[in-house]
């Protein structure tokens, strides 16, 4: 809205045109919330066209509950909707694209690689959006804020994150007497003593999202940082990097073997539900695969907490997912309306997608929780002892400064590269040893 302090100080009269665009001018933003308030579409966006690029999703179904529930809505409201499917690693290509052209879709969907700071002069100010979904659900959790913020102002609405938990063969376990993979050291124990029987482990250390999100959370969990709370100072250079760095090279050398220099995002979804794996730590979509196409695998496979890697120190780093509106976009009303429907309606997600996208808001943590609280597929070890535990979304604490152009999930550097050079490095030179704090007891 313009601001109606126009007048010069000591101005004693204002002309009757300029009255009444700044009045109409606010009659109408004050309409437009007060109908997003009530759920009710402005009549403007009858008989229009709203794109939406939306990622190819991990849970199929939700990709066919996505597209009815974006027509439905569009029926109901006058708009016809074309949602576009493509592979989340595509996305910051074709956003590129469309920045250059000036034109393409309305709505577009950042998973991974989150956009917001890079391209905010360019995106539409949703904080009306996000201020309205805030009060009606008990507010955003703290990760929320700083994927999208730019000087105080919110260019983007996450809608959901995805967690990613231990998935490990019980029965392989339990054959060998090994411990629930309660901690980092465990789960490399188990692995080191099931690969020899056909049952390796798997994390990915290649060009994918997967290998920055999982190798993040075991270096988180070991104490590690990569930047003061600032975000302006850099700490990686750590002794704790040099450890993780030296479980990293343990864990590969004594558990995995050398396919998962070339996996993708998909990989460990299908080495889980192949029966091979002994662990993953993935996203439920491995669970759900595994669910779909081997039964009997699946039967034996439990979920397991984030392990530790400090004593009592559990971190996840999670993929957040985030939309957002060009500027270009010739339909910002519908889009707006479009995305507090979606917000709305994001249990129902949650439901669709079979407990895979993680709500952002608060109120939607009360149990029990869609799926995950329902669902008695999902089965589960439990820890006499409790320890602390947190999720971190892949991204920075606080916002970056403006004059940065880096976006705040795709670093410059790569944790999965670190170690895998380490891994080369300490090949070639003939190192293996193990430290001496990893050996087993």
């Amino acid at each position: 809205m313009k601001d109606p302090q126009d007048l010069h100080p000591g101005q004693t009269s204002v002309s009757r045109r300029h009255l009444l665009k700044v009045a109409g001018t606010s009659v109408a933003g004050a309409s437009l919330l007060n109908m997003l308030q009530a759920r009710q579409a402005p009549a403007q966006i009858k008989g229009t066209t709203l794109r939406i690029l939306q990622w190819s999703h991990f849970i199929p179904a939700y990709d066919v509950w996505y597209d009815k529930f974006a027509k439905e809505w569009g029926d109901k409201n006058g708009v016809k909707v074309r949602v576009d499917h493509i592979p989340h690693l595509d996305i910051p290509a074709r956003m590129a694209a469309e920045f250059a052209a000036g034109a393409g879709h309305d709505i577009i969907y950042n998973g991974s690689s989150i956009l917001t700071r890079l391209y905010y002069k360019n995106l539409v100010d949703l904080s009306d959006v996000a201020d309205t979904a805030g009060k009606k659900y008990g507010g955003w959790i703290p990760a929320a804020k700083s994927l999208v913020e730019v000087e105080g102002r919110w260019y983007g609405l996450p809608i959901f994150y995805i967690l990613a938990p231990m998935l490990y063969r019980k029965d392989l376990f339990d054959a060998d007497n090994l411990k629930y993979p309660d901690t980092w050291e465990l789960a490399r124990v188990a692995a080191r003593t099931l690969k020899p029987k056909g049952h390796p482990t798997g994390i990915a250390l290649s060009q994918c999202a997967d290998a920055n999100l999982f190798w993040r959370s075991m270096f988180w969990s070991f104490g590690g940082t990569e930047a003061d709370p600032s975000g302006e100072n850099p700490t990686i250079d750590s002794k704790e990097l040099r450890e993780f760095l030296r479980f990293a090279k343990a864990i590969f050398d004594e558990g995995m073997t050398p396919e998962v220099f070339s996996w993708d995002d998909a990989s460990d979804n299908r080495y889980l539900a192949s029966g091979v794996a002994c662990w993953v730590h993935d996203a439920i979509s491995a669970y759900r695969t595994t669910e779909d196409t081997n039964p009997e695998v699946f039967k034996n496979t439990f979920l397991a907490l984030e392990p530790q890697g400090q004593p009592g120190k559990r971190v996840s780093a999670a993929a957040p997912n985030v939309w957002m509106v060009w500027k270009f976009s010739k339909n910002q009303q519908a889009a707006k309306e479009f995305l507090a429907y979606l917000i709305d309606n994001d249990l129902e997600g949650m439901v669709q997608s079979r407990g895979y996208n993680m709500p952002y808001l608060t109120d939607r943590y009360k149990k029990p929780m869609p799926v995950i609280g329902t669902d008695l597929s999902c089965r589960s070890s439990r820890t006499s002892r409790r320890s602390s535990r947190s999720t971190a979304i892949l991204g920075r604490r606080r916002p970056r400064s403006r004059r940065s152009s880096i976006p705040s999930s795709s670093p410059t550097w790569s944790l999965a590269w670190l170690a895998a050079r380490s891994l080369s490095r300490t090949r070639s030179s003939g190192g293996g040893r193990v430290p001496a704090g990893l050996r087993q007891a």
